[in-house]
């Protein structure tokens, strides 16, 4: 049981279920999640929860309520956010007696903005159903600068229904929502999606470092490329945003972007999809990350054949 008053009984369900969400909670306000929260401060009561306290106190701020733990999040709030790193947070931050779940109320509903492994969707769908809380997975794709400017895109896996209820909390962070179909196959989209990115920003770097072994320099190349069969998002974004400035401030860690082609991956095996193009990318992007450049940008990925020009192996 929770501690949130009860609802008017006077109310028929027809007119609660059909109601503005009044409170929005968030769980993670790293870097996605901080940006989120700050728009949705502009247009709801917010209240939102962080392991880190540090991240907390610089939300406080615009507006948005610190929650002393998931449940109070989900207590207070009628829709909830989750915006964490990996599967293993949102299975933390959402099951078990500490978690979100505990404190939701039957037609609250909770949304899972994360890109994780898409079983562990299916269990936290499986546990909202228990609780008569709705559920949906609603990956976002554009990083922390689109979430600033609320030009996100949302993809959408559940009730196109409960979509209709909280579009107005979606509008907030995005310019863009679909809705992909029945739930789970918004996190499946992403991860569609985010292994084409990923696999392009590898052949990028490829051929950047061909381009280069051929005596063409990055500028000639990307101004070529990418008026030519070659481009691609990727290639526009990491050569002309950090290859030729030579600064790899991270907008998306290369290690999340690991942990996001991993598990297209393994969404692949379980579909039993040959990925024959780019099935083993994620072995790149380890490789990358033991030679230390996890916190970089995943545009830094062309250090790791730059390490190699010496060699002249890739």
């Amino acid at each position: 049981m929770n501690d949130r008053p009860a609802r008017d009984d006077a109310r028929s369900i027809d007119d609660e279920v059909s109601e503005e969400p009044t409170t929005v909670g968030v769980v993670g306000v790293g870097n996605m999640g901080a940006p989120i929260v700050r728009r949705l401060a502009s247009s709801f009561d917010t209240v939102a929860f962080d392991l880190d306290t540090d991240r907390l106190a610089a939300v406080a701020d615009d507006d948005v309520d610190a929650a002393s733990d998931p449940i109070e999040v989900g207590t207070r709030a009628d829709v909830v956010l989750l915006s964490l790193p990996s599967t293993e947070a949102v299975e933390s931050a959402t099951l078990g007696d500490d978690g979100v779940l505990a404190g939701l109320s039957e037609r609250d509903v909770l949304v899972d903005t994360s890109t994780v492994d898409p079983e562990v969707t299916d269990a936290v769908a499986s546990a909202c159903d228990g609780r008569g809380v709705a559920f949906l997975d609603a990956p976002v794709s554009g990083g922390p600068r689109n979430a600033a400017t609320g030009s996100l895109t949302t993809m959408v896996g559940g009730d196109a229904d409960v979509l209709d209820r909280i579009t107005s909390v979606l509008d907030c962070f995005s310019d863009t929502i679909y809705h992909v179909g029945e739930r789970g196959t918004g996190i499946a989209m992403k991860l569609a999606n985010n292994y084409m990115f990923a696999v392009n920003s590898a052949v990028a770097c490829e051929a950047l470092t061909l381009a280069r072994r051929a005596g063409i320099d990055d500028e000639t190349f990307f101004e070529i490329a990418s008026n030519a069969s070659g481009d691609s998002y990727a290639l526009r974004r990491n050569l002309d945003g950090f290859v030729l400035p030579g600064q790899y401030d991270s907008e998306a860690d290369l290690s999340i972007v690991r942990k996001d082609v991993t598990l297209a991956e393994g969404l692949g095996r379980d579909l039993e999809v040959p990925l024959l193009v780019g099935g083993e990318t994620s072995s790149v992007y380890r490789l990358a990350g033991d030679r230390g450049l996890d916190s970089h940008d995943l545009a830094a990925l062309i250090a790791l054949y730059d390490s190699t020009e010496d060699a002249g192996t890739t």
